[in-house]
């Protein structure tokens, strides 16, 4: 993936973590409250089916896709709240976005064996929504809910009773719903809150990403000042931003800031870390006078935070190590990351990215 559209995805970045710690929109269709939609699979890969909801029983409905690195590091949590609240809570994994361009279901294999090979650390239910899509529709769209992974508890009267990230209050609710203590009234007066916060949030990236676009890169960093000092839950994906502008105007700023990121607020978030090391690593970039031994210890402890399961992660390790001069390392290594890739079904360019990486790795030239 070349410079310019990492620099993009690091506001995406920083809108998908809004997204996930703030409320669907006001006018979403579907909110806390609202009769939990039916659930409509093409087919149940694990566990015992469950084709509609009981009164008097609690339901958690996730949607992931194989391809995507949080959903990944969340199956083994929703597991453990399966196990923790077994006969209380049924838990359901239902793959959704998985190939939006298919036209038949032939994808469904692949999710199949993925849910195979992880074994028991998916220990759930777990079906796959079909290529028409029904189940992003009625439940992901209709809640105005645009990133993966995200849960919606149903409660014991079939009402959605909260959406979030399954990593983010997921088990606080949970805790509460069994002890019915929760209140979805008050959950829905609160997102709705929170809708409005969402609003001037996405109205405020959408103007750092113009002066991006632009090229000002000085009112760019000083609304992103002002955007840390406003909402300081968001700080470490604006200072990841930050990181990305100052790759390119200040070098030293950039090394300086990731080395204290690394150290404090990105230590146990593989993703922001492997953007800092690869914007020092990429085989396209013109990153002066990087730290490479610093690229090196982040991308390790990214791959480690992953288990080295995450392809984008290990394609940065690769990197990392060929600027190190450890060819061997970034060759093994980038094999590994086409192999995951493989196996996700990552688009095309991702691949072909990797797949010129290890060319350059062993020496090949094209013409």
């Amino acid at each position: 993936m070349n410079r310019t559209l990492r620099l993009a995805a690091g506001v995406a970045f920083a809108c998908a973590c809004a997204a996930l710690t703030t409320a669907a929109s006001a006018g979403a269709a579907l909110q806390e409250g609202n009769p939990a939609p039916p659930i409509k699979v093409i087919k149940w890969l694990k566990g015992s089916p469950v084709n509609s909801f009981e009164k008097g029983k609690l339901y958690v409905v996730e949607f992931w896709a194989t391809w995507c690195g949080p959903c990944r590091q969340s199956i083994p949590h929703l597991t453990e709240l399966a196990k923790k609240y077994q006969g209380k809570v049924t838990v359901v994994g239902v793959n959704a976005f998985e190939n939006p361009q298919a036209k038949d279901a032939s994808y469904v294999a692949d999710v199949a064996k993925f849910v195979t090979d992880m074994g028991d650390k998916m220990n759930y239910n777990v079906a796959v929504d079909g290529p028409e899509g029904t189940m992003a529709s009625t439940w992901m769209r209709a809640a105005n809910q645009n990133g993966i992974p995200t849960a919606f508890v149903v409660d014991r009267q079939s009402r959605i009773a909260w959406i979030g990230h399954p990593m983010m209050g997921l088990d606080e609710v949970l805790g509460q719903e069994v002890a019915d203590k929760y209140d979805v009234a008050a959950a829905a007066k609160k997102r709705a809150a929170e809708a409005d916060q969402q609003n001037a949030l996405q109205t405020a990236m959408s103007s750092l990403g113009q002066l991006m676009a632009q090229g000002k890169n000085t009112e760019a960093l000083a609304q992103l000042d002002k955007l840390i000092t406003a909402y300081p839950a968001m700080k470490v994906s604006f200072l990841g931003i930050k990181y990305h502008i100052l790759t390119t105007t200040d070098p030293a700023a950039a090394l300086k800031l990731a080395r204290s990121l690394s150290a404090n607020e990105a230590k146990d978030n593989p993703m922001l870390l492997n953007e800092l090391a690869w914007q020092m690593v990429d085989p396209a970039g013109k990153f002066p006078n990087a730290d490479y031994d610093l690229a090196l210890s982040m991308a390790k402890r990214a791959a480690d935070l992953t288990k080295q399961g995450d392809a984008a992660i290990m394609d940065t390790l690769a990197c990392a190590y060929f600027k190190k001069g450890d060819t061997a390392s970034a060759i093994a290594t980038e094999k590994k990351a086409l192999a995951l890739a493989d196996q996700g079904q990552y688009p095309d360019e991702v691949k072909k990215s990797m797949k010129s990486n290890l060319d350059l790795f062993n020496g090949v030239t094209h013409a």
